[in-house]
């Protein structure tokens, strides 16, 4: 089956976008990962060759992690790679499989949507805390990746709403190097 024209370039387009955000997020998880194992091995030479602490690297590292899970997350929905069942997938034909992962998408943005909305009440609330990271950084900020976060990961399925509606093609939820049938 034929994709017509302007569908095709909604499609790419709303995928290069989808591209773009997953490289940007792969760009962050590194930089995270180099920041808590330099941290880390700062943490052991201050420790053992200078027999001095660094008070405020438990909680940094505590909120990087914190960064690393949001950002993996938001990856893994640019992929498709979330948590998901796929049983549907494997048992309804194809254009049912393209029908119910629409649904599940829109019910996903809902979701994070709701969660999206808490974590800014949250961040709210923590913005009125004393409670400061590094020197006078307030440690509100290292936790303004919850509600970001929840918004990048929206933002990836709204993205994977605008391909299944553009494109007509078969929108299975394959992982490379998965076998397509049940062999």
């Amino acid at each position: 089956m034929q994709i017509p024209k302007e569908h095709s370039t909604e499609t790419s387009f709303l995928q290069s976008i989808n591209a773009f955000l997953g490289k940007v997020e792969t760009g962050a998880l590194c930089l995270i990962v180099a920041m808590m194992l330099g941290l880390a091995v700062l943490k052991i030479v201050m420790r053992y060759i200078f027999s001095a602490s660094l008070l405020w690297s438990d909680i940094m590292l505590q909120h990087l992690t914190l960064w690393l899970c949001f950002f993996g997350a938001a990856l893994a929905t640019c992929e498709r790679r979330h948590i998901s069942i796929d049983v549907l997938s494997r048992i309804l034909p194809g254009k049912v499989t393209r029908w119910t992962n629409l649904a599940i998408d829109c019910i996903a943005v809902v979701v994070v949507g709701i969660l999206a909305y808490y974590g800014f009440l949250f961040l709210g609330d923590e913005q009125s805390s004393e409670a400061v990271l590094i020197g006078s950084v307030p440690l509100w900020w290292a936790k303004t990746i919850i509600p970001y976060g929840f918004v990048l990961i929206g933002i990836h399925v709204v993205l994977q709403i605008g391909m299944h509606l553009t494109d007509s093609a078969d929108t299975r939820d394959a992982v490379e190097g998965e076998s397509e049938s049940w062999d």
